[in-house]
């Protein structure tokens, strides 16, 4: 029992020391996913119709802090969309550039932020022959909860508009992210 207590208060003393490697000159390196399910309204014959289903997203970044609080970087997608009622699942990747502020100063353990991206993606679905492009711009909102200097655990919001190029299929969602980053201190 005196092992549980001892390891506890270390942890918290640990963490509440933390400082996070959000300076110039650090990188980041991590990820994030999400879960979405939607309901989508889109014209069809100059009629609306209306699709549900579920998403997965997971998105593996890398950012360089070109000031303090301050990163831009670079975001690979990969998504799965699964309309219900229908075969007609689809994969997709794609290439985001992305640009990152944290709110607060380096030493804070809770630092709130936001990252606005825009992202090229190609895609194939189950039914039509051929890829697909589309190009999206993504609002984000979140806390990093800093568990030492280098790691972070993110909790966010992210609005996401997009349009398909190939037949002007448009969607807005709001979806909620888990992720994790890994801050890496300049040598």
């Amino acid at each position: 029992m005196k092992i549980h207590k001892i390891f506890f208060i270390i942890t918290i003393l640990v963490t509440l020391s933390a400082h996070s490697q959000i300076t110039k000159g650090n990188w980041m390196v991590g990820g994030s996913g999400s879960f979405t399910n939607y309901k989508s309204t889109y014209p069809d014959n100059n009629a609306k119709s209306t699709q549900a289903g579920y998403a997965l997203d997971l998105a593996p970044n890398v950012g360089y802090f070109v000031v303090d609080n301050f990163s831009i970087g670079s975001i690979v997608g990969f998504s799965f969309n699964n309309p219900s009622g229908s075969e007609n699942n689809s994969l997709s990747f794609g290439l985001a550039p992305f640009v990152r502020y944290y709110f607060r100063k380096s030493d804070k353990i809770i630092n709130p932020f936001f990252q606005a991206s825009y992202s090229f993606n190609i895609s194939r679905n189950q039914i039509q022959e051929g890829n697909r492009k589309s190009s999206d711009y993504r609002l984000k909102g979140g806390t990093a909860f800093f568990l030492n200097s280098s790691v972070a655990l993110e909790i966010s919001i992210e609005y996401n508009s997009a349009i398909n190029n190939y037949n002007n299929f448009q969607y807005d969602n709001f979806t909620t992210g888990v992720g994790l980053q890994i801050h890496l201190e300049k040598g």
